[in-house]
């Protein structure tokens, strides 16, 4: 496996099992865009973009996590909670290879608050591989 193969698998398995509540997809998309502040911010004024780093996207990151996302089994993926937590990327130093960037999660999260305005406050997930290793077409 490649690292770029390692890098979707690990992204998407983070997705699938940690990223079910449209409110903390919404939640990481204001964290990521907070980050991408707090990067330019460094080379304006360094403090402030510890600040935003640490006192804004860090908690409404974990906020998400610890507040809104289903803690019981996962239908979608059929894997309990014990599970998910033995694989976990961020505390798993196995599977740790890299970090989620916040460009990645404009990217996935930046249409999460316009599904929960139609009132889908779960995303659908579907499928056990990366988007990417998957055949799919776009109509």
């Amino acid at each position: 496996m490649t690292f770029m193969q390692a890098l979707a698998t690990q992204r998407w398995d983070d997705h699938r099992y940690y990223h079910h509540s449209r409110i903390n997809q919404s939640l990481h998309l204001v964290s990521a865009l907070t980050f991408l502040t707090a990067y330019v911010m460094v080379f304006v004024n360094p403090l402030v973009a510890v600040m935003l780093g640490w006192l804004v996207a860090m908690p409404t990151r974990q906020a998400g996590h610890f507040f809104f996302e289903p803690k019981g089994y996962d239908e979608a993926n059929q894997a309990t909670h014990e599970y998910k937590e033995d694989v976990k990327v961020g505390y798993n130093l196995h599977r740790k290879v890299v970090l989620t960037d916040p460009f990645h999660d404009v990217l996935l999260y930046g249409k999460s608050p316009l599904y929960l305005l139609r009132g889908e406050r779960f995303d659908p997930i579907v499928g056990n591989e990366p988007p990417a290793s998957r055949a799919t077409s776009v109509a």
